[in-house]
């Protein structure tokens, strides 16, 4: 089988694939559908976070996870290897996270995640053993015209697209999805064909390290207790007080306990002077943001082209333009005002099932 100098392998009939195994049934049985087509698959668990020497984490790096992770590679008779990426994921994923909420914003850790910890460090070690990536995503990858391309999952209600939005040309040439083009019913059926320990295992919906969705309560135990401040009109008038910024987001109605038969929502969070601003719920839409930190699976649209752009996971998207300054700035205009555009998401956009790129709402 031949080899480029840098090791990889070049025939991709038969790869030798690292596949991340979160203890998942998704990552299961990625690994599984590769062993099944006789390719050269290893195992590698991250452990990622603990909080004063004890695991934290509830959906891919527990004590548990590993050990199922581990289960399923002795049932599938492939190699399994832990490796410790507590560090990083503290420096790229946990510490802007907590940072985010202090700023006011809202953040998506699980698009540092990828970005920063299994598609750099993670798919830099599989490149060194010659191998190809491959994780449990619901997305799809396939090439076109030379160049490749990042597709929504077949499973639209499974579709994890939105998270993977940084990967370009040079990560997608060794990334694969397995499952993204199946059902989750499909996925679990290939467990259970395999007799998988995981193919009954449930989902977790929550963060991975902050397994009881307390966001708030997990930003205080990392940076202490926070100050409070003033909630206020946009006119300035002091309508309530609050116990910390970090427990806000853009759009909120729920947890503002300001009285009255008013509905309020949060239009923005001022950090510096530790104010919450609320309003009516048309006063938190908007038709036009800029982008931070834009990335493009392989170069952004033309000013011209309608896309489609999600300003949130579950957000359906709304028809749009984006624009690119002569500067370089990048900025999306929505053919409508979209309620909660929310600093700190990412904004997404889509050409039909294509993913295009993204970046961070400002």
């Amino acid at each position: 089988m031949g080899r480029t100098r840098a090791g990889r392998r070049v025939d991709r009939d038969v790869m030798r694939v690292v596949v991340a195994m979160s203890g998942g049934v998704d990552s299961s049985a990625a690994a599984a559908l590769l062993k099944e087509q006789g390719h050269e698959v290893i195992g590698i668990t991250l452990r990622v976070w603990s909080y004063e020497g004890k695991a934290q984490c509830g959906s891919c790096c527990s004590p548990d996870d590993i050990d199922d992770a581990r289960a399923v590679a002795q049932t599938l008779g492939i190699p399994f290897y832990v490796a410790n990426a507590e560090d990083l994921f503290k420096d790229r994923v946990v510490s802007p996270f907590v940072q985010s909420y202090l700023g006011g914003k809202t953040p998506i850790p699980c698009v540092a995640c990828n970005r920063d910890v299994k598609f750099n460090f993670l798919l830099k070690r599989a490149r060194a053993l010659g191998a190809r990536l491959a994780t449990g995503h619901y997305a799809r990858v396939e090439q076109q015209d030379g160049r490749f391309v990042l597709r929504r999952a077949v499973d639209a209600a499974k579709d994890q697209s939105y998270f993977l939005f940084t990967l370009g040309q040079q990560e997608l040439t060794d990334v694969l999805f397995p499952v993204g083009g199946m059902t989750k019913s499909e996925v679990r059926a290939v467990a259970e064909r395999h007799a998988l320990p995981t193919s009954h295992k449930p989902e977790s919906m929550e963060i991975c390290f902050v397994p009881d969705g307390d966001y708030a309560g997990f930003v205080e135990k990392v940076a202490g207790p926070q100050p409070g401040g003033e909630i206020v009109d946009t006119e300035g008038h002091v309508l309530g007080s609050h116990a910390g910024v970090h427990r806000f987001t853009v759009g909120q109605r729920r947890g503002l306990n300001l009285g009255g038969g008013e509905a309020r929502y949060v239009q923005r969070i001022e950090p510096e002077s530790r104010r919450v601003v609320v309003g009516p719920a048309d006063e938190t839409s908007r038709d036009s943001f800029g982008l931070l930190q834009p990335h493009w699976v392989d170069g952004p649209p033309p000013p011209e082209k309608s896309v489609m752009v999600r300003i949130r996971h579950r957000h359906p998207g709304a028809p749009g333009h984006v624009r690119v300054s002569q500067h370089g700035l990048v900025s999306i205009h929505l053919d409508s005002p979209a309620r909660a555009v929310t600093p700190g998401q990412a904004a997404v956009v889509y050409d039909g099932d294509h993913v295009l790129g993204g970046g961070w709402i400002v």
